[in-house]
C-alpha cells in the first residue's frame, strides 16, 4: 500500500507539474502601449497614438520591438473606425523577453509567411498562408518553437506587396514537451483508478 500510494504521489506531482507549464500569453492588439509597469494588458496601459506613423518602439517596454512596420488607424481591417493595425511591406520586430510561439491574424491579398529568428538571426520556426484567389481575405498565421524566439518577420511573397496585420499573441512559456502530457496522463489516470478503488472498498 505505502508503494502505490508513494506512485500515486509521484504521478500527482507530475501531474501538477505538466499542468502548470500551461503558456502564458500577451496580447498585442495595437490599442495600447505600457504603462509606468512597463507591461502590457495591465490597468495603467495608456492608449496607442491615433495617427497613422512608423511603429518603433511603443511596445519596447513589454519586450517587444518593431524595426519596421506602419501603424493605421482606422476602420480597413474590422470595420471598427478606432481600430489599429499594421500595414506594411515587412513588419520585422525583435523580443527582449522568452517568447515561444507567434500568432497574427492577416486581412490580406497574398500569401505570406510568418518567420521566426533564433539570437544568431537562423530561423527556427515558419508558417505559410496561401492566397491564390488573390481577393482579401481573414487568416492566421501561428508557429511555435522549443527554442526561445529571438525576432519575427512576416513577410509576403512579393516585396513590393502590403500586409495588413492584427492581434498577435506571443507564448512566453514553453511548450510542454510529449513526455510532459504523457506524465500529465499518467496522473490523471491513477487519480480515477484510485477513485475507483475507494468507491469499492
Amino acid at each position: 500500500m505505502v508503494a502505490i500510494n508513494r506512485l500515486f504521489a509521484t504521478a500527482l506531482a507530475a501531474a501538477l507539474m505538466a499542468g502548470s507549464a500551461s503558456a502564458a500569453t500577451i496580447l498585442v492588439d495595437f490599442e495600447a502601449t505600457p504603462g509606468a509597469d512597463g507591461r502590457l494588458g495591465t490597468a495603467d496601459d495608456l492608449p496607442m497614438f491615433s495617427d497613422n506613423r512608423w511603429i518603433r518602439d511603443e511596445l519596447t517596454p513589454a519586450g517587444i520591438t518593431f524595426t519596421q512596420g506602419t501603424l493605421f488607424h482606422g476602420s480597413f481591417f474590422n470595420g471598427n473606425p478606432d481600430n489599429h493595425f499594421l500595414s506594411s511591406a515587412n513588419p520585422i520586430g525583435t523580443f527582449s523577453i522568452p517568447v515561444y510561439g507567434i500568432s497574427i491574424q492577416s486581412y490580406s491579398m497574398w500569401d505570406a509567411t510568418l518567420y521566426a529568428y533564433d539570437v544568431s538571426g537562423k530561423v527556427i520556426a515558419s508558417d505559410r498562408i496561401l492566397n491564390p484567389g488573390q481577393t482579401f481575405q481573414y487568416q492566421t498565421l501561428s508557429l511555435s518553437s522549443k527554442e526561445a524566439i529571438a525576432g519575427f518577420a512576416v513577410l509576403p511573397d512579393n516585396p513590393n506587396y502590403i500586409l495588413n496585420l492584427d492581434n498577435m499573441a506571443l507564448t512566453t512559456t514553453p511548450v510542454p514537451e510529449p513526455s510532459s502530457w504523457a506524465l500529465l496522463g499518467a496522473g490523471l489516470m491513477l487519480l480515477g483508478w484510485r477513485a475507483r478503488r475507494k468507491q469499492r472498498n
